[in-house]
């Protein structure tokens, strides 16, 4: 018999986000207020880097670039575009994406 594996919650915080060792943050030196999230994608020869950094209070710009050309980009809540994020990942890395 088989288990389960129980599902990761889907990440809503770039502390979320960092749980995952293959997101980078960089940090402000005086306050350690985060300033990028990035990941880093490879499958199959494709690229992708994935990027989030805060915009003005409450939004978040999300960046995706597919071998070094911004392909999608959106603004949102963080919650909103760690979300995203993690979809386009899982997405990417299962194949759904080229």
């Amino acid at each position: 018999m088989q288990r389960e594996q129980p599902e990761k919650p889907v990440p809503r915080s770039v502390a979320d986000l960092t749980a995952d060792p293959a997101w980078t943050v960089t940090r402000t030196g005086t306050t350690g207020q985060w300033l990028t999230a990035e990941r880093v994608l490879e499958r199959n020869g494709h690229r992708r880097l994935i990027g989030l950094t805060p915009i003005r209070p409450g939004a978040v710009a999300l960046m995706l670039w597919a071998d070094g050309e911004v392909v999608e980009h959106l603004r949102g809540t963080e919650a909103e575009v760690c979300s995203t994020a993690h979809r386009w990942t899982t997405e990417f890395l299962a194949g759904e994406q080229p």
